[in-house]
């Protein structure tokens, strides 16, 4: 009652590279896509509504001065 008939052990390091790609992008693809969404978000945002050009987003000066809006005493 061992091995069934018709079926062959699989090698050891056969499909383990596999097992690790298909793991690996089951728990990445996740915050991948909301990073991505973010990102689109503020350019479009920043870009479309705010009339400023997308260079501006790479200037650390742009967010600076989005924190010191959000986080001002009102």
């Amino acid at each position: 009652m061992g091995r069934q008939q018709g079926k062959k052990p699989s090698p050891k390091g056969g499909a383990g590279w596999k097992r690790i790609v298909r793991g690996t992008f089951r728990w990445t693809w996740f915050p991948f896509s909301c990073l991505l969404a973010l990102a689109l978000g503020l350019t479009i945002g920043y870009v479309q509504f705010g009339n400023a050009s997308a260079g501006d987003l790479l200037r650390l000066d742009t967010w600076r001065h989005l924190l010191d809006l959000v986080f001002a005493e009102s």
